[in-house]
C-alpha cells in the first residue's frame, strides 16, 4: 500500500534521462540514415551538447544550486561544441570562452550573495 505524493519540484535526472535518450535516438537516425559518416567524437557531441543545453535551461529554473548547474551546463556544452567544431575553431578559443563565462558566473554569484 504505497501512497503516491505529487511534488512541484522538478527532478534534474528525469529531464536529463529524456535528453540523453533523445540524443542517442537522433544520433542513430543521423548515422543509420547515412546523413553523417560515423565519427566517435561526433557521437560524444550528440550526447554532451544537448545535455549541457538542458543543464543550462534547468539552471534558469532552479533557485538553490544555480551556479552549480550553470557551471556544469557550460562545461558540457562547450566541451561538446569543441568536439564538434575542432576542425573549424581552435579548441583553445572555446576553452578561453569557457573560462571567461565561468569566471563571470562566479563573480555574479558573489555579488548576488554579498549585496
Amino acid at each position: 500500500m504505497s501512497k503516491s505524493v505529487k511534488s512541484d519540484k522538478t527532478s534534474y535526472g528525469v529531464g536529463a534521462l529524456f535528453v540523453f535518450a533523445a540524443s542517442l535516438g537522433v544520433a542513430a537516425i543521423v548515422y543509420g540514415g547515412g546523413f553523417l559518416i560515423f565519427d566517435p567524437l561526433n557521437l560524444i557531441t550528440f550526447i554532451i551538447s544537448p545535455l549541457g543545453a538542458y543543464t543550462l535551461l534547468y539552471a534558469l529554473k532552479v533557485r538553490g544550486d544555480r551556479p552549480y548547474y550553470l557551471s556544469w551546463g557550460l562545461i558540457m556544452l562547450i566541451t561538446g561544441l569543441s568536439l564538434a567544431l575542432y576542425r573549424l575553431i581552435n579548441v583553445m578559443v572555446l576553452f578561453g570562452l569557457l573560462l571567461i563565462l565561468l569566471a563571470s558566473i562566479g563573480l555574479f554569484e558573489y555579488w548576488r550573495r554579498k549585496g
